[in-house]
């Protein structure tokens, strides 16, 4: 049976027809669902370019097709590339399949609507949470408390009428956007961890200046660079001295640049943009002392996981399911970057036996997130969704 996968990721078409990913969604991650599914179809937005870039990973492939829809960006990009997608969309219907929005997001409503699919069922796999997306703090658009109100009823309904659904964390967006009773529901998070990626950690010290790395994408001002570079700022200047890396790549990476010049912090940052090879991002997490969350939104943030999983020392904001993931003590609210220095201060001070022991605590709770026990529930839920009546 084919299954069709609504899903907001933006991807990329060369001139020879090859779907490209700068960071997430390859190939290999559509092949979970090839477990139970004899075919995978893509439902989301492809922007045409001439070539592909340095480090993008194939997205298409054996068993694995999309469904292009226009490349828009936006609010205002979706009004004009509107009558397009609404009708690409409508070359789904009356096509015999299963269906898995992942949500949040505008296209699984369309998609609803257009392809015929709303009065039929389908599955869900929730992997934000739109309240976090549009607080005032991490959206300047001047719609935000539409949108918000908007796309927080939107998920609640979605989730309500799933037949099959997952989430990402194993109770926080639960509580928010709650499964009908008759439902199948689950939780499992979208990463992929193998033998290789964990990594024992071993008791030392820190190095001078402290190494310090975070992870998240700049296309939006969710994940918070703005706040790690205040913090980074403070802590220059009360003579802590440390060094950031910044994995992640997008339309801000430049504002963010400029704003570490602007704060005199060039000698003290490293924005390395994305890293697509699995070796030189455990290398990178390896080489570090701290792993900072400084995030504004999250689902359940990956990027915590993995940092986890090499048995790193780890800091996080609490958005999404970090609660879940890391102990009280070094949770932080969100938004704040005095709470960030004062994490990162304590961490620095912490003795060396107390830092291992919570390093090995994050390596043992991130086995809980290995491939094979984490698939184990996906192929339930697609199983469930396959043999429903059609």
């Amino acid at each position: 049976m084919l299954v069709d996968i609504v899903i907001e990721k933006r991807f990329f078409r060369c001139r020879e027809g090859h779907i490209w990913t700068e960071n997430a969604f390859p190939y290999a991650f559509w092949q979970r669902y090839l477990a139970v599914f004899s075919q995978v179809n893509i439902v989301a937005r492809v922007h045409d370019v001439s070539v592909a870039q340095s480090g993008w990973r194939q997205v298409t492939g054996h068993n694995v097709l999309i469904t292009a829809l226009p490349g828009y960006i936006g609010p205002m990009g979706l009004l004009k590339a509107l009558p397009k997608t609404l009708s690409v969309l409508a070359s789904r219907r009356g096509i015999e399949r299963r269906v898995i929005y992942r949500v949040p997001g505008i296209l699984a409503w369309l998609y609803s609507v257009t392809a015929g699919s709303r009065q039929s069922v389908y599955g869900a796999e929730v992997v934000g949470d739109p309240a976090d997306t549009f607080t005032r703090a991490a959206s300047k658009h001047p719609l935000r408390p539409l949108l918000r109100y908007f796309f927080v009823y939107l998920l609640k309904r979605q989730c309500k009428g799933a037949y099959a659904i997952s989430y990402v964390t194993e109770s926080a967006l639960q509580r928010r956007y709650p499964p009908n009773k008759a439902a199948l529901f689950t939780h499992y998070s979208s990463i992929h961890l193998c033998d290789e990626d964990f990594k024992e950690p071993i008791q030392r010290t820190w190095s001078t200046p402290v190494k310090l790395l975070c992870i998240g994408n700049l296309s939006q001002p969710y994940k918070g660079c703005d706040l790690m570079l205040d913090a980074l700022a403070v802590l220059k200047n009360s003579g802590v001295n440390c060094q950031l890396t910044w994995i992640g790549g997008g339309s801000l990476l430049a504002n963010m640049q400029d704003y570490a010049s602007a704060l005199n912090l060039d000698s003290q940052v490293q924005f390395v943009g994305n890293v697509a090879n699995r070796n030189d991002m455990r290398q990178y997490i390896d080489n570090a002392d701290c792993f900072v969350l400084p995030s504004r939104q999250e689902g359940l943030p990956r990027v915590l996981i993995e940092a986890m999983a090499r048995g790193k020392f780890c800091i996080a904001t609490d958005v999404g399911g970090v609660n879940e993931l890391l102990p009280p003590s070094w949770v932080i609210a969100p938004h704040s970057s005095e709470l960030l220095v004062s994490a990162i201060t304590r961490a620095i001070t912490l003795d060396l036996s107390s830092r291992h022991k919570l390093c090995e605590r994050h390596y043992h709770r991130a086995m809980d997130f290995h491939d094979k026990q984490l698939q184990i529930r996906r192929e339930a839920l697609y199983k469930h969704l396959l043999e429903a009546p059609l």
